[in-house]
């Protein structure tokens, strides 16, 4: 369990470093801070769900599953980490007329800041200029939900692993300020449904990523054994420098 005083000193360094928070005076962060609440879950609990709290979500570790409800069902699209901030339409004036419908699942071990909206809109209305920030920051945070949407989904599945496997296990973490994650405990369900794909394509694509000595399998978990060619694959793929590759029954 994080102690309140080492949550406080990780959410300040992220909040500072994030596309939401970094150009806001250090006095109004630590304002922000003082009126916030820390919670831990642990990996499948609940972390957000549309209209259950008027709270925004900032995520400091770990990583949780995008839901959306559908037909009395919770249907798992994507996957977001440290550094997110979750909940965007508790800014609004106007609430969504379609029913709340997100929720956000944590996929690990998972510490989050819970920010009381009211106190947000306060000072974001208090500073306009902070409004600009924030606009600025959603904008750039869709075109990076984009981009991951694009090497997530698109190319054939052993490219989609790599930029899954780096993203999770290795961008996240250096995000998050911590070190790189070398073992990863996600089952191959998992993955598969992050890059939706079938279990089968990612268990082929897995057992070539290991031949090639880059990673190594166990029983739910993936040892990265080589995190600098791991890494080299999965940003020359984000920045579209990549060579594709063939791969049949994709």
């Amino acid at each position: 369990m994080t102690s309140s005083s080492s949550a406080m000193m990780l959410a300040r360094l992220k909040m500072s470093d994030s596309i939401w928070f970094r150009d806001w005076p250090a006095t109004d962060v630590d304002q922000i801070l003082s009126l916030s609440r820390f919670r831990q879950h642990q990996k499948s609990e609940m972390i957000y769900r549309d209209g259950d709290a008027d709270e925004l979500i900032f995520m400091l570790t770990g990583s949780a599953w995008t839901c959306m409800k559908s037909d009395h069902k919770s249907v798992r699209f994507g996957m977001v980490y440290g550094a997110t901030l979750i909940g965007l339409s508790r800014l609004l004036t106007e609430r969504f007329v379609d029913d709340p419908c997100y929720e956000f699942l944590a996929a690990e071990e998972t510490l989050v800041m819970a920010i009381p909206a009211r106190t947000l809109v306060g000072y974001l209305d208090a500073r306009p200029q902070l409004w600009r920030a924030m606009t600025e920051a959603a904008v750039l945070y869709q075109r990076h939900c984009i981009k991951l949407a694009l090497v997530f989904y698109s190319g054939p599945v052993k490219d989609r692993l790599i930029s899954a496997l780096y993203q999770f296990g290795l961008s996240a973490s250096l995000n998050a300020g911590q070190q790189p994650q070398q073992e990863l405990a996600i089952p191959q369900e998992e993955l598969a449904t992050l890059i939706q794909s079938s279990r089968q394509h990612v268990n082929r694509a897995l057992r070539e990523l290991e031949s090639d000595n880059i990673v190594k399998l166990g029983y739910k978990r993936i040892e990265i054994v080589d995190a600098p060619a791991l890494e080299r694959l999965a940003v020359a793929r984000l920045i579209g420098m990549a060579t594709p590759t063939r791969e049949k029954n994709d």
